[in-house]
């Protein structure tokens, strides 16, 4: 890249660009904008700044449909790393910084810029040393993206593979731990197995103490955060596991944004393992060695004179009203 001196004129515009954010600006927006600092500048003279920064590396910039130009800055402090990169090198990086958070592989930068694949290896060591870039493998391929973004999915590939084979370990260990400490704190201790706390409880576990006990057992070497964490919650909430309860009173100052606030509103609470025997399945007709030839209505063996189907159908009656009963009291409970 060329290392032109940037004047101050120069900075007074990238500083424009820089206050819009992480978001592409259209350059007649950029030269409206600097008309209050710098009334004297010319259409021209505005073009020749943006090319500038583009040249140092300041600022990104992308063509839209009918031919105009859209400019994002970069920081200082990858502008000063990209200086030092060879003309090619930065071909590669606008590559791969286009990708966003999808990522690109060596082999789609090798057929894009037409490139030896010795000089595009070269390319992206000296770029992941100067941490430019980084390496991801979400599934079975290397993919190269900037290093300061997150990659696409990245908690959910971090957690189910492992040097790019699926590692279903982690993920059970995951699951069975937060399970566990989120059965601990659903029910009292100490008391019948039946017991449940009062309605108006709020103390059950958040999304915040789940992820500080995973963290605690190091289960996984990879640093595990609050959107790994709730994806596990999510399956365990699908399987039938937990249920997620909103809970209201709670202070809104001590949370400081959106996101933040809608987890620290929610519970996580266990549902209680319940009998899965079915009282259909112990009917004695499907063990009966008379059943399938020589029980009918009318004859000498038949459902009305069987001793053993009137055991079973009160049986069957009494736990389809247990059932009945502990739906409504889960129902008033919750």
């Amino acid at each position: 890249m060329q290392k032109s001196e940037v004047t101050e004129d120069d900075w007074m515009v990238w500083d424009v660009i820089n206050s819009r954010g992480q978001v592409f600006v259209d350059e007649i927006k950029i030269h409206e904008l600097i008309q209050e600092i710098l009334p004297d500048t010319s259409w021209e003279i505005f073009q020749d700044i943006l090319l500038n920064l583009y040249e140092v590396g300041l600022v990104r910039k992308r063509q839209t449909h009918d031919e105009r130009y859209m400019y994002q800055a970069r920081s200082k402090e990858t502008a000063t790393k990209l200086q030092s990169l060879e003309n090619h090198e930065f071909e590669i990086y606008e590559l791969i910084e286009n990708s966003e958070r999808k990522g690109i592989s060596k082999t789609d930068i090798q057929k894009q810029i037409k490139m030896v694949q010795s000089l595009v290896e070269s390319s992206l060591k000296n770029m992941q040393e100067q941490k430019l870039i980084k390496e991801v493998k979400p599934k079975t391929k290397k993919l190269y993206m900037l290093f300061d973004i997150k990659p696409h999915d990245e908690s959910l590939s971090r957690l189910l593979y492992t040097n790019g084979e699926p590692d279903t370990f982690v993920v059970e260990s995951l699951k069975s731990i937060c399970y566990n400490f989120i059965y601990r704190r659903s029910f009292p201790r100490g008391m019948d197995e039946d017991a449940i706390f009062y309605p108006n409880y709020t103390s059950y576990v958040t999304l915040s103490k789940i992820v500080q006990c995973v963290q605690e057992t190091k289960v996984t070497e990879i640093e595990i955060e609050e959107a790994d964490i709730k994806q596990i919650l999510d399956v365990l909430i699908f399987e039938g596991k937990i249920i997620k309860k909103f809970i209201s009173n709670v202070d809104p100052n001590s949370m400081k944004t959106d996101d933040n606030r809608s987890d620290s509103q929610f519970v996580y609470i266990a549902k209680r393992a319940r009998n899965i025997n079915n009282a259909w399945t112990q009917a004695p007709c499907g063990r009966c060695p008379f059943f399938e030839n020589e029980c009918t209505e009318n004859g000498e063996i038949s459902p009305s004179t069987c001793i053993f189907f009137p055991q079973w159908l009160n049986k069957a009656i009494n736990m389809i009203q247990n059932d009945e009963n502990e739906k409504e009291k889960d129902t008033l409970d919750w």
